[in-house]
């Protein structure tokens, strides 16, 4: 089996799950906007993004950006 056809279900399900988690972020920035208490939410997602995003800078060899810490809540 090749590679592009063993790589082709995973791919898929991770673009569908981006996908939906775009939609709930937008959905969650729609809530900060209207109520500011959800910010620190807001803050836990960016922060797991950002964390993911240097996974896969480090999977690809491509160096990774500081992870700012936490906003107090």
């Amino acid at each position: 089996m090749s590679t592009a056809r063993t790589a082709k279900a995973p791919m898929d399900r991770i673009g569908a799950g981006l996908e939906r988690l775009r939609h709930d972020i937008d959905a969650l920035v729609d809530v900060v906007t209207r109520d500011p208490q959800a910010r620190p939410q807001l803050v836990d997602i960016h922060h797991q993004v950002r964390l993911l995003g240097q996974h896969l800078n480090t999977a690809l060899g491509a160096p990774a950006e500081p992870v700012p810490p936490e906003e107090p809540r």
